[in-house]
């Protein structure tokens, strides 16, 4: 089943004084329940635009964004209700809340949808588990290392057991063990919950976990690999700018 579909979508950047920047081309492509998907491409590629798109965070371009089943209007009440129903974000930005506890941060989202005290227990001590946090559950964010805040991180985008969740460099700043670690798990629960993921990085070594490459150059899509198709070792030589 198809969660995310994007259709023709193209992003202009006017910059004063300056001829616009074309940072999306016409692209199109679909995301399929319990897909691992990445979006891969070199700086200035338009990843970031994309998924800012599909994530619902802007709603200034061209183009078509179906979110499980649901065709998105531009405007700013409709994307806050199916953002906060369908989408988890794994973005840089979205900074865990410092007062709360690994615990609470994670549970934020269950509350902001009503779901009863018991279960929101439940699940959060399940994804708790998951990611290897029990023994941090009461610290608070500033307590914690990088990995272990991604992790956080990590754990409460996919609490409410989206539809869809896009992460945006979501191990950038981290060591690559580490790296191919959270890759690894964000591939997994996906699966486990049959949430639809998208994972823009600039590191064609840490798709290998991923079911599916779309590779981004210059705001066109210009190929769709199937991991099962390439070496998983030999990511890298099968890009079409050849890193």
């Amino acid at each position: 089943m198809i969660v995310i579909e994007f259709q023709r979508i193209q992003k202009n950047y006017q910059l004063s004084g300056q001829k616009a920047h074309k940072a999306l081309k016409g692209v199109h492509g679909i995301i399929n329940r319990g897909e691992t998907v990445a979006l891969l491409g070199p700086s200035g590629s338009g990843k970031s635009s994309l998924l800012n798109i599909c994530s619902l965070l802007d709603n200034s371009y061209k183009g078509r964004v179906i979110i499980d089943g649901e065709a998105i209007t531009k405007t700013p009440e409709f994307s806050v209700d199916i953002r906060r129903e369908k989408i988890g974000l794994i973005y840089p930005g979205f900074s865990l809340v410092a007062a709360y506890t690994v615990f609470e941060n994670i549970e934020f989202p269950l509350i902001l949808n009503h779901v009863p005290d018991e279960l929101r227990r439940t699940r959060v001590s399940d994804m708790i588990l998951k990611l290897n946090l029990e023994k941090y559950k009461r610290f608070k964010p500033d307590q914690l290392p990088v990995e272990l805040k991604r992790r956080v991180v990590v754990a409460r985008a996919f609490i409410n057991r989206p539809a869809a969740v896009i992460a945006d460099e979501p191990v950038a700043d981290l060591e690559s063990s580490d790296a191919a670690s959270l890759i690894d798990s964000i591939n997994q629960i996906g699966k486990e919950t049959g949430s639809a993921v998208l994972i823009a990085t600039c590191d064609a070594e840490l798709t290998s976990g991923c079911d599916r490459i779309i590779h981004l150059h210059d705001g066109n899509i210009v190929e769709h690999v199937p991991l099962a198709s390439i070496q998983r070792s030999k990511v890298s030589e099968a890009l079409p700018w050849g890193v």
